[in-house]
């Protein structure tokens, strides 16, 4: 016991936490029996740019290209296969398997590591707000069990909704008045961590509250507070620095890409996402219901669960004279009526208002604000509940709750006996209809002393814990052997056969997966090219192509189709895998890699799918050009022999023997960022057929090396070193 006493009271929290995250998670920690990533989304998007991005860590390093999908498409640029945050890093250098594959004992520990960071910095916020340890770690508990980080699987998204604790944690410190530029550069430190993460909707409201919260710091008074005003302009500054690495490039791939966005065809940066989009990602005024009733969820509200709103509300009326309590009540009132979308006023005039908004096309999302105040406002609420002095709050908030619960227990047992409702085939109501009558005989008991603190203490914690199960992700991972879940993630992980045998052929050539039997993206967990794939944005010049025609995958190098039968396409059988699907070759697909020995100018890119379906054979020879295409030197009909002998990631390596000077082309994406060298000496790249990479190259044997070494993206990693230096110096400085 002398020696339990000794620990460190920091080190015991974070045992006490690491632990409830654990048992929390049970079916990932203490089982091999489920999966997080099964959904089509998780399974068919998200794991295989993981898995594509360790492939490359444990090969070359940082990961920059996607060679896999759509003829090749920018990590970074894409913002959410989460390439530049460093969470993801440690992911991605784990052991991989025998078959060279993220291990699912390492997707699990990922998972659990995320909503364990998410608990830490909720704690360390409530800590930091005067709160109790024991308040502070139920405020964890909401935050990381309840709500939108509770219930969305996407870790892009989760990855940038966990810093909100630690953002507004150094703002209300510096709106305080204590120490404003040191704890208002961390704060931007923490929100420029969040824009790493890899999707920007979350980061994007975190951000629009972030900026509210500092305007009404500075503005509070009658005159603006100009020192208050410089800390919010360091913080902001800090934000955009540290979150550079991430920003610069899908800045610059956003206005070369088109997005599908829910609109009928993908958009351009130009052009905003229709405000009908938003309207259909909105919150509509049932998912009211779905905070506290776990089964009327249907994902357009953020759970909660009836313990913590009540809370919360305990919080807020026996605290209102705090004004930090003020202040995280605004922000989740504002998360949840922004998340009402079209039937809010509010969100439509920051749609109209605030510039590039309109990306961030799910306004329900902003719901994760108004988890992250109820957890902060609960633990406030269970401090006044369990203070020596009660408030008369909590005997109204305990009548509140019985009045809840008596209403909720009438209308269940009216709609049993009129046969009306259904548990899931279960003919008595579910046991969470009495939680909120459990909340409200504990709320009472203290106060009457009929229980002592801790037993109360840890009956409301068990209460709190059982009513935020119901609405937890945790119940929806898919276990490895339910036919109705698992099937995606096989999907994805299935077929290795196939693969295997793709492997040993030369060429490098792509594969299609004929008429959707799974998604394209099995290529980028298989380290098989594939034709296509399923993304959220590609960049326009491939777009231009009519890409389901025959002859637009013939001149991509579509040469194999992986199907259940032949195809139009393809339709030579030449290897049958173990699953029941087979390989199909097309002979007459293009390589990968080859050269030309004239140019033809082009002005539309009518004009260059004309050429593409009616003169196919003559693109063997011939190259078409939009700009002025380079002087070659005339040749007549030699033989050349263009061989790819790597594509990995960032870095494609050729060997050409020309009986004259020609254009070698390679059938990948053309990108800013990409450079050559022939037998070692710099060349210029030039965009070739609309959308591949060519290289003048003279007669002879030579080497062609090409690198993907986008200065964006060394400049954006400098400017994020240079915000986290800024931000600790500030912090460093006493008198900041």
């Amino acid at each position: 016991m002398a020696e339990w006493n000794a620990v460190p009271r920091a080190l015991k929290v974070s045992a006490l936490l690491f632990a409830i995250v654990a048992l929390f998670y049970w079916r990932l920690t203490l089982t091999d029996q489920y999966d997080w990533m099964w959904s089509p989304d998780m399974a068919g998007q998200v794991l295989p740019w993981f898995q594509a991005q360790a492939l490359q860590w444990h090969r070359h390093g940082l990961p920059m290209w996607d060679q896999y999908l759509w003829t090749g498409q920018p990590l970074f640029g894409q913002a959410q296969p989460g390439a530049a945050y460093p969470l993801n890093w440690l992911l991605f250098w784990t052991p991989l398997d025998a078959e060279g594959h993220i291990r699912p004992i390492a997707l699990s520990c990922y998972y659990v590591a995320i909503h364990l960071m998410a608990a830490a910095f909720c704690y360390k916020l409530c800590r930091d707000l005067g709160r109790s340890i024991a308040a502070s770690i139920c405020g964890a508990m909401i935050f990381t069990f309840a709500g939108y980080v509770g219930r969305t699987d996407w870790p892009q998204m989760l990855n940038g909704a966990v810093w909100m604790p630690l953002v507004f944690l150094y703002a209300l410190r510096a709106g305080a008045g204590k120490r404003p530029l040191a704890n208002g550069a961390l704060a931007g430190l923490f929100l420029g961590m969040a824009w790493l993460s890899g999707h920007h909707q979350v980061v994007m409201f975190t951000t629009l509250a972030f900026a509210g919260t500092w305007m009404f710091f500075a503005l509070r008074e009658s005159r603006i507070d100009w020192r208050i005003a410089r800390a919010a302009a360091v913080s902001l500054v800090v934000t955009g620095l540290v979150g550079a690495f991430q920003i610069l490039p899908a800045l610059e791939y956003g206005h070369l890409a088109k997005r599908w966005a829910g609109s009928p065809e993908p958009l351009s940066w130009n052009q905003p996402v229709p405000y009908y989009v938003h309207e259909k990602y909105s919150m509509e005024p049932p998912g009211f219901f779905g905070i506290v009733f776990a089964g009327a969820n249907d994902g357009n509200a953020p759970y909660v669960g009836i313990v913590a709103l009540m809370l919360a509300a305990l919080g807020i009326a026996a605290c209102w004279k705090d004004g930090r309590v003020r202040v995280l009540a605004s922000i989740g009132l504002g998360g949840i009526v922004y998340a009402l979308g079209g039937l809010s006023v509010f969100q439509g005039a920051l749609y109209g208002l605030v510039p590039s908004l309109d990306k961030a096309r799910a306004p329900l999302v902003a719901s994760a604000l108004f988890g992250f105040a109820i957890a902060v406002l609960a633990a406030f609420g269970i401090d006044r509940w369990r203070a020596e002095e009660p408030t008369p709050w909590v005997r109204k908030i305990a009548l509140s709750s019985a009045g809840f619960g008596a209403v909720t227990f009438a209308v269940s047992l009216a709609a049993l006996f009129f046969n009306k409702l259904s548990w899931q085939g279960n003919p008595r109501p579910p046991l969470d209809i009495f939680i909120p009558l459990a909340l409200s005989a504990l709320l009472f008991a203290l106060p009457a002393r009929n229980l002592s603190l801790r037993s109360a203490t840890v009956l409301a914690a068990l209460l709190l814990v059982f009513d935020l199960y119901q609405g937890s992700s945790n119940l929806a991972f898919a276990a490895r052997t339910s036919p109705n879940r698992a099937h995606f993630i096989d999907d994805t992980r299935g077929n290795g056969d196939i693969a295997g045998f793709l492997h040993g052929r030369l060429g490098i050539q792509r594969t299609d997966i004929a008429n959707d039997a799974f998604l394209a993206n099995w290529g980028a967990y298989w380290d098989v090219p594939v034709w296509e794939g399923y993304l959220a944005s590609v960049t326009e010049n491939v777009l231009q192509f009519a890409n389901h025609t025959a002859n637009t995958r013939k001149l991509w190098g579509v040469a194999y189709s992986v199907a259940s039968a032949p195809t139009p396409y393809a339709s030579q059988e030449i290897f049958a895998g173990s699953s029941g699907m087979k390989l199909y070759w097309q002979p007459n697909a293009f390589p990968r890699a080859w050269a030309v020995h004239h140019i033809t100018r082009i002005e539309s890119s009518n004009q260059l799918n004309w050429y593409v379906e009616n003169r196919l054979d003559l693109l063997h020879s011939e190259g078409l050009m939009y700009d002025t295409p380079p002087p070659l030197a005339p040749c007549s009909n030699g033989q050349d022999d263009v061989q790819l002998k790597e594509a990995q990631g960032s870095r494609v390596r050729i060997s050409a023997r020309l009986a004259c000077e020609g254009m070698v082309v390679v059938s990948d994406t053309y990108y800013p960022g990409w450079r050559a060298w022939v037998d070692g000496k710099p060349a210029p790249i030039y965009p070739l057929d609309g959308a591949m990479r060519g290289v003048v190259v003279p007669a002879g044997q030579h080497l062609i090396t090409m690198r993907y070494r986008p200065p964006v993206l060394y400049e954006g990693a400098a400017l994020s070193l240079l915000g986290i230096a800024a931000a600790i110096v500030l912090a460093w400085n006493k008198r900041l």
